[in-house]
């Protein structure tokens, strides 16, 4: 967990749907806002590495029109609606990932093979929670808790917005330095920061005195509940800097925020977390339903890598000029990177620059894949411009298959309508 401009697909995340309930109900009627609370509450809603990116200075703010996302958001949450259970291991675990109803044990294998199985158990003053497993894609993380509470209370609300932020996810200190310094490059380059080999260093070095670096903040939602038995996810992104790394997850103090809480629509909290780990929030929380502490420590043994191309693909759609130069398949997701050959006006009212309409958006994103066997999957998402001062823009898309896919077997993308042949791409080294 997504520049943080992963931000649409984070958007797109199946466990932060229900907490944007009434963002959707709202969608047409949002303005565009762009105060600092909107970036605050993005980082919250997407769950992506820029979090850390963005505390460094200099780097220019942009703009996402939040009905984008409630849009996409209520797409992925009618799609998910209509796939069917299945039955598996790691379905039952990961009741939030997509399988494909027509072959469940195609989708179970593929999940199984960046699936770590750690079905380890802890008790803490009567409740029970057993870390069962992950899955990892190379890029983002996902862990799946079993929790049993004898004194969960009768009006929780599964659906409502977790107050996880006295929870983390730390890497372990013999494999810090390698993630930092490789995560740090990635940044600086994906963000265009003109910086030195010694500037980058001293980044890294001051880092390391932050027992929370690399920032791996992980999300937590619920994804069942069961006769006082909840099952939780847990999202954070990680890259595959490192082998099989060693990680730890720490769970205090988990609950619900109050009712109440939320401002035009979103529920926004402007919290720090210093670094001893104090938490300063301004929203008022429920007891703990996980008061804990609980704290697992495992390794990563297994994960199915992303693939990633890179050309000169032209994505014009309509009368927007797009040029894209990287495309990234996953197993959860598929990325595409560019820009956009003009400049653009996010409201559009400016008549002498682009404006993209949410329909535009969503047609012209990537709207489906082929694989190797001549299936056609759809895809779920749309294309984000993150647009500086000058109007220049970024183009993103990040479009969800409607089952988990292996990335190695994806062959051709449908880009707004124009099939994309991946074979006539670079493929990039893993």
């Amino acid at each position: 967990m997504t520049p943080f401009e992963e931000y649409l697909r984070r958007g797109m995340m199946d466990a932060n749907v229900a907490q944007y309930e009434r963002v959707i109900q709202k969608a047409e009627s949002q303005k565009l806002d762009t105060s600092p609370k909107y970036y605050r509450e993005r980082m919250r809603l997407l769950a992506d590495p820029w979090s850390w990116a963005k505390r460094r200075a200099g780097i220019r703010r942009k703009r996402l029109d939040w009905r984008l996302i409630a849009i996409v958001a209520a797409l992925l949450l009618l799609s998910a609606c209509a796939v069917a259970a299945v039955t598996g291991q790691f379905a039952q675990w990961f009741p939030g990932i997509w399988m494909d109803p027509n072959a469940p044990e195609v989708s179970e294998e593929i999940v199984g093979r960046m699936g770590t199985v750690i079905g380890v158990p802890q008790t803490v003053d009567g409740v029970s929670v057993t870390l069962n497993a992950a899955v990892w894609d190379g890029q983002e993380l996902r862990l799946s808790l079993t929790t049993d509470i004898p004194d969960l209370p009768e009006d929780f609300n599964p659906d409502a917005a977790f107050y996880d932020l006295e929870c983390h996810l730390t890497l372990a200190e013999n494999q810090r330095e390698a993630y930092l310094r490789k995560e740090t490059a990635r940044i600086h380059d994906v963000s265009h920061i003109d910086s030195t080999a010694e500037e980058r260093e001293a980044l890294v070095q001051s880092d390391l005195e932050d027992p929370f670096m690399p920032y791996l903040r992980p999300v937590i939602r619920a994804t069942r509940q069961e006769d006082g038995t909840l099952t939780l996810a847990v999202y954070a992104n990680l890259y595959d800097y490192v082998e099989t790394p060693e990680l730890t997850l720490h769970i205090e103090n988990l609950s619900t925020y109050q009712e109440g809480q939320e401002e035009d629509g979103f529920f926004v909290s402007i919290s720090e977390i210093s670094p001893d780990g104090t938490v300063t929030t301004d929203r008022e929380v429920n007891e703990p339903f996980l008061p804990g502490p609980f704290d697992f420590t495992f390794t990563l043994d297994k994960k199915l890598s992303p693939v990633s191309y890179s050309g000169d693909i032209d994505a014009t759609y309509e009368n927007i000029p797009v040029r894209l130069s990287k495309i990234t398949v996953r197993a959860f997701q598929v990325d595409a990177y560019g820009e956009v050959l003009a400049p653009m006006d996010p409201t559009g009212e400016d008549p002498d620059k682009l404006y993209v309409s949410m329909e535009q958006s969503i047609a012209m994103s990537v709207n489906g894949l082929w694989t190797e066997d001549g299936d056609y999957v759809e895809t779920v998402g749309a294309t984000a411009f993150p647009i500086a001062e000058d109007g220049q823009s970024d183009c993103e898309m990040h479009n969800s298959p409607l089952h988990v896919v292996d990335p190695a077997t994806v062959t051709a993308l449908n880009i707004g309508g124009k099939r994309v042949e991946l074979s006539e791409l670079e493929r990039l080294s893993e």
